[in-house]
């Protein structure tokens, strides 16, 4: 995303009906927005950074009275209308992000759901490649309670029904998450530990 900025002396002659087909993108009115752009600009011209990109849109002039202007000069430019200022999208790129978020957000559902399940250090770790200090904190946060003891094992006519379960379960490839979530959803009263277990010796 982009802010791009106009020239001040075009725009006192522009009206603000004009301003949607003057400004590329969209336009922005709001003055505490508008200062915020101005001061990021005003900053990384004062410090000469990104200048290439600065020079681009602003002439050398117009950005070294820009970063001299004291915060209430600032302040009261933020207000000037019609707009100066406007947003523009690289849509591709949008979508990438809006993508790995949602493939982030799918993943943290995931890890909890598993958590909040009791599954093992050992299974979050193969699964999620959570390690032992971030699985510990994560149980604190959900605030799960430690359970100690032995693993339970599952009687013979249960482990035959999830070894079947599991091995239909190829299909899924490598999304060992999905294939476990399937197998507790299953046999939900069954351990989540005690089913990791039992498909340890099972293959893949």
């Amino acid at each position: 995303m982009n802010a791009r900025t106009a020239d001040p002396h075009t725009a006192e002659r522009q009206s603000p009906e004009g301003t949607a087909g003057r400004l590329p993108g969209i336009p922005i009115g709001d003055g505490r927005q508008v200062l915020a752009l101005l001061q990021h600009v005003a900053d990384r011209a004062d410090q000469g950074q990104d200048l290439d990109i600065l020079l681009s849109q602003l002439s050398p002039s117009t950005l070294d009275a820009l970063r001299r202007l004291p915060i209430t000069d600032l302040l009261r430019l933020a207000q000037q209308r019609p707009p100066f200022c406007s947003v523009v999208f690289d849509e591709p790129m949008l979508k990438l992000a809006m993508h790995r978020l949602q493939i982030i957000s799918q993943q943290q559902e995931q890890t909890l759901w598993f958590m909040r399940r009791g599954a093992p250090a050992a299974m979050m770790l193969e699964l999620f490649g959570l390690h032992d200090l971030a699985y510990r904190r994560l149980r604190a946060v959900v605030k799960l309670d430690t359970r100690r003891g032995r693993t339970p094992k599952l009687d013979t006519q249960t482990y035959n029904e999830v070894i079947r379960q599991w091995q239909r379960t190829r299909g899924l490839g490598n999304d060992m998450a999905a294939r476990f979530r399937i197998l507790a959803e299953r046999f939900p009263e069954a351990p989540i530990a005690a089913l990791w277990a039992a498909t340890r010796g099972a293959g893949q």
